[in-house]
C-alpha cells in the first residue's frame, strides 16, 4: 500500500481536505469552456480547453484531492483527462474508510503543474 505524506509526515489516511463526491452538486459549478495549462516535468507546456464534466473534475482536482469512488463516475473522467489531455493525475490507495466501510479506497491527486488560464471562476 502507498502512503501519502502530509506536511512531511507519512500517513495512512487521506488529507482532511479530500473531497468526497456523492453527487455532481458537490463539485465546482462551472461547465462553460475554460482553458488550462499543464507544465510537464521536462518543462514543456500544453494548453487545452475543457467544458462540462471534464472541466468540473479538473477544477475540483485543482482545488483539492478527490476520493476516487463516487456515484458520478469520476474515474471515467480522470481516464479521459490523463489519456487525451496529459493531465498528471495520480491515485494513492488507503485502507479502512470508516465513512463507507470499504477495506481499500483511492484518492486522486494532481501530481504536476496544472492551472486554469481563463474561463471564469471555479
Amino acid at each position: 500500500m502507498n502512503m501519502k505524506t502530509e506536511f512531511g509526515v507519512a500517513t495512512d489516511s487521506p488529507p482532511t481536505n479530500a473531497l468526497r463526491v456523492e453527487r455532481w452538486s458537490d463539485m465546482p459549478k462551472g461547465t462553460a469552456p475554460a482553458r488550462y495549462e499543464v507544465v510537464s516535468e521536462d518543462g514543456t507546456t500544453k494548453t487545452f480547453t475543457l467544458a462540462k464534466g471534464n472541466r468540473i473534475i479538473l477544477d475540483a482536482l485543482i482545488q483539492q484531492p478527490v476520493y476516487c469512488a463516487s456515484p458520478v463516475r469520476i474515474s471515467d473522467r480522470v481516464c479521459i483527462l490523463r489519456r487525451d489531455y496529459g493531465v498528471p493525475i495520480t491515485k494513492e490507495m488507503y485502507s479502512n474508510d470508516t465513512a463507507t466501510d470499504r477495506a481499500k479506497f483511492g484518492v486522486y491527486f494532481l501530481s504536476g503543474s496544472v492551472r486554469r488560464i481563463d474561463g471564469g471562476a471555479a
